[in-house]
Order: C-alpha cells, then sequence, then structure tokens
C-alpha cells in the first residue's frame, strides 16, 4: 500500500483516478459482461488497469503501458474473483501494478506517464519582484476563472501552455514590443499543429505551407495576440505597469474567411446514423433536428421541450444567453418520444451507460464517421454545420438561421455559408421573374433543350462545392484596416 500511494502522489493528475474505477468492487466486477477485450480504466496517459473476463472461468486484473513505438504490452496481475483459484484486491493490483510500471525494462519501453485529466493550471509559475508576461497571464487566467465560461478558461489555459509558455513568460512587461510579437508570430507560423497525444513535429518555413495552413495559422496568431491583449490591459488596469504600449503594440492580422464545405448530405446522414450506438443514434438526430452544440443538447430537460413554443427551450451556454429553437414536425415528434416516461427535471439525452453527455461522444462519433465512410476530418460539430447549412441552401432568410444558431447577428452566418445562397438565388431568379417580352419567351421555348442543358450542368446535387469560389454576400473589404506591425505582416503575406 505504501509504494503504491508513494507512486500515486507523484504521478496522480487532478483527478484521483484510482479512486474513480468503476470495477474497483467486487460487485461491480460480477456485473461485467463477458467478453475477449479487457475493460480497461486509465490511470495515467499510457498507463492503464483492467478486467479481463473472457468467460466464466477466468476472470483477471491486467495491466498495460503504451510503448513509444504505440504498441500495448499486458501484464496478468492476478484474479479479480474468487473463483477456486484465491484473488486479490483491487488495492493489491494497484500496487502491483504500478510496481511494474516502475521497473526498468518497462519504463525503457514505455511512453513518458502524464495526468489524466483537463488542464487546469498554466505550466510555468511566475516568481521574482520584476512583473513579467508570465505575471500577467497568471492573474489574467486567475480572473478568467471567475468571469468566463468553463470552456473559454479552459481554451485560455492551453493556448497559453502551447503557444506562449515556453517563449515570452520570462520578459519583463514593461519591456514588451513589437518585436516579441514579432518572435511569437515566427514560432506560429513554423510549428505545425499536434493533435491529442501524437509526438511534436519539427518547425517547418512559412514558404512551405499551404494557403489553407497559413490562413489556420493567422487565426491562431489572432487569437494569442487576444488573450496577450486583454492579460496586458488587465496588468494596466491592476497598476502593475504605467506604459501603454506593451498592449497598444498587440495588432491582430487581416484573414481571410474560409466558407464552410463539409456537410453532409440526406444520404449521409443516414449513413451515419446506421453506424451510431443507440444513444449516439439519438443525439446525433437531436443535433441535426436543432443545430446545437453537443453542450446544449446535454443540458436539455423534459420540461424545456414543447415549453411556450413548438420546440426546445436552450439554456445559456458559453457566453450565449438562453434561446428557443423551433422544430420541424417530425423533429418535435422525436423529441416528445424521447420524454416518454421521464420527469420534468429529467435529461432527454443520456449517453449509452445512462450518465450526461459530457465528452463521451467523441471517439464514438469517430468511429462511427469511419464506418460510414465519411471525411475523417469531420466532427460532430459538423452536424451544426449541417443543419446551418440545409436551411440556407432550401432558402431560409440568414437572420432566421442565425437566431436558430443562437448568434447575435448574420455576419457569422452570412461568411460561413452565404456561398450556398448562390444556388438558391440562381433558383429563384429563373423560375420567378415575371415574362416581359413574347418574343423572347418564345426564343425560350426554341432554345429549351440547350437552356436545360447548361442549368443541369451548372445546378448539380454537390451543392457544398457550388459556388465555393464565390464570395459571401456582400463581398470581402477591399482593404483592410488592422494596422500591423509591419515585419509582423510580412511573415504572413502568403
Amino acid at each position: 500500500m505504501e509504494a503504491r500511494e508513494q507512486l500515486a502522489a507523484r504521478l496522480a493528475g487532478p483527478e484521483d483516478t484510482i479512486k474513480n474505477c468503476p470495477f474497483k468492487y467486487t460487485k461491480d466486477i460480477e456485473a461485467l459482461q463477458l467478453r475477449e477485450p479487457p475493460f480497461w480504466h486509465v490511470l495515467l496517459t499510457c498507463r492503464h488497469i483492467g478486467i479481463h473476463r473472457p468467460d466464466e472461468r477466468y476472470c483477471n486484473w491486467t495491466a498495460r503501458i503504451l510503448t513509444k513505438d504505440k504498441r500495448y504490452l499486458q501484464k496478468c496481475l492476478g484474479s479479480a474473483l474468487d473463483l477456486g483459484r484465491g484473488m486479490i484486491s483491487y488495492d493489491e493490483a494497484i500496487r502491483r501494478a504500478f510496481e511494474w510500471f516502475d521497473t526498468g525494462e518497462i519504463r525503457a519501453l514505455a511512453n513518458e506517464p502524464k495526468p489524466v485529466g483537463r488542464t487546469q493550471t498554466l505550466n510555468f509559475c511566475p516568481l521574482g519582484k520584476i512583473y513579467t508576461v508570465g505575471h500577467a497571464l497568471a492573474d489574467y487566467v486567475d480572473w478568467t476563472r471567475i468571469a468566463r465560461s468553463p470552456g473559454g478558461h479552459y481554451n485560455n489555459l492551453t493556448m497559453i501552455n502551447h503557444h506562449i509558455a515556453s517563449s515570452l513568460v520570462h520578459i519583463p512587461l514593461e519591456e514588451f514590443t513589437a518585436r516579441d510579437l514579432k518572435m511569437l508570430a515566427l514560432k506560429v507560423i513554423e510549428t505545425p499543429p499536434r493533435y491529442g497525444f501524437s509526438p511534436y513535429k519539427p518547425r517547418m518555413p512559412a514558404v512551405d505551407l499551404s494557403p489553407d495552413e497559413l490562413r489556420k495559422r493567422k487565426r491562431t496568431f489572432n487569437s494569442l495576440v487576444t488573450i496577450l491583449r486583454m492579460a496586458f490591459q488587465y496588468a494596466w488596469d491592476s497598476g502593475h505597469i504605467t506604459s501603454e504600449r506593451p498592449w497598444r503594440c498587440l495588432k491582430r492580422i487581416p484573414v481571410n474567411h474560409c466558407p464552410r464545405t463539409i456537410f453532409l448530405t440526406r444520404i449521409e446522414c443516414l449513413r451515419l446514423l446506421q453506424c451510431c450506438t443507440p444513444a449516439l443514434k439519438r443525439l446525433t438526430m437531436a443535433a441535426l433536428y436543432t443545430g446545437c452544440r453537443v453542450g446544449e443538447l446535454a443540458n436539455i430537460c423534459v420540461e424545456d421541450v414543447g415549453h411556450q413554443v413548438f420546440g426546445i427551450r436552450v439554456a445559456a451556454f458559453k457566453r450565449g444567453p438562453a434561446r428557443f429553437v423551433f422544430l420541424p414536425d417530425e423533429g418535435m415528434a422525436f423529441f416528445l418520444g424521447q420524454c416518454d416516461g421521464k420527469s420534468n427535471r429529467d435529461r432527454v439525452l443520456l449517453s449509452d451507460k445512462g450518465k450526461v453527455w459530457k465528452r463521451q461522444h467523441t471517439n464514438l462519433f469517430r468511429r462511427a464517421i469511419k464506418q460510414a465512410g465519411l471525411p475523417p476530418e469531420f466532427v460532430f460539430h459538423g452536424l451544426r454545420h449541417t443543419y446551418a447549412s440545409d436551411l440556407v441552401r432550401q432558402g431560409v432568410p440568414l437572420d432566421i438561421v442565425a437566431r436558430q444558431l443562437g448568434h447575435a447577428g448574420i455576419r457569422t452566418v452570412s461568411d460561413t455559408y452565404g456561398h450556398l445562397t448562390e444556388q438558391f438565388r440562381e433558383e429563384q431568379i429563373r423560375t420567378k421573374f415575371t415574362p416581359l417580352s413574347t418574343d423572347q419567351q418564345q426564343e425560350a421555348l426554341l432554345r429549351r433543350n440547350q437552356l436545360d442543358g447548361i442549368w443541369h450542368s451548372v445546378q448539380t446535387n454537390d451543392w457544398r462545392t457550388y459556388g465555393a469560389g464565390s464570395l459571401p454576400p456582400g463581398g470581402a473589404p477591399s482593404r483592410s484596416y488592422v494596422r500591423t506591425d509591419a515585419e509582423v505582416l510580412r511573415l504572413f503575406s502568403r
């Protein structure tokens, strides 16, 4: 027990994963179904403990590690149930697992363990009497923990830890200039993104980036500028600096908006639904009927369905206020069906294990996307884009789409889905124009085959790519009004 506690104290993350094991007690193990693959519980990143119960004759504690070359190594720790050969307790299994993790041979092969759970703190601790960029960021993060939504605060933490913690935090805030901003811009441009636990990739020059890669890194840079600007202004308001230069030198750079084109057709939606687990299928259908975010769907209670309107009431989420989302008949019938047998305060949508949806959908959705043969980059949030794009394609006014999605105005909807209105506009002009000339009407009849040929050549079923090269309604500004430092702007000149 002592060895296990020492190892746990040294390695444990922000959540006590040892205490939260779902098969910690004998009654929980006995309730597990028989299957060949073990049931796993994550103790640390790359360090798992599990139950292997392939049939009624065997039920063993099992440990595994992920090696540096992405292979799993497993070890049987002892019997988890008394099946005539004795058994070991959960605490003893944990002790044996950490003892095996800590052997020289395994430590040489295994990936480095990391705490399990979401980022809770900054990766640095500002020291000294001189007020640095690190001090400003630490103070600002303390404020966002109170003032922002949990999701917004978490995004700030991850952005700071990944992009800023290793480069700018030691600089005295009074001495921060545009030269330091240029250094950050260069790092953002040349550092490839890292997804999940994939290894870090070497930096690459900007000339080797595609236009889309450069656009994404521009947006990343602008997000970092926003964080720094808010942190520096908070330091100024708090009286930690006397000069306005540190936050006045922070300028965003202009970015051409890229319209969304990864949407699902109705046939693709049906294919996806067939590959979902029962609970994920219900969650996916709810997203397609409402365009709501997964967090909004998870919070819907029975009393929110049909409350004052023919639709659902969506509680305040992130920084957006509460709103109503209207539904078609089949969508209303779907939600009413999910409410049957539940009380007013019950959640309408629960996971396959009967729990509130949080982040359990991610891997399930990724697997369903793969099985359905859909683009691997399509994520659950793409269902929100699918919902909006379908409404726009059917001619629903952009302000109505914006209100359904919970946006304050139509600018985001116009920039993101405006190119889809072109096909609808084309159809409306052809069919709704009041005849003007009898002679030209006759000419049109004579050219019917030619006109229909042109129509069918441009009015394709692949409406996601239709007009993708056109500008959103209103076009783009002819010049940028963002006064970025010239040296920083040159880094993003492509």
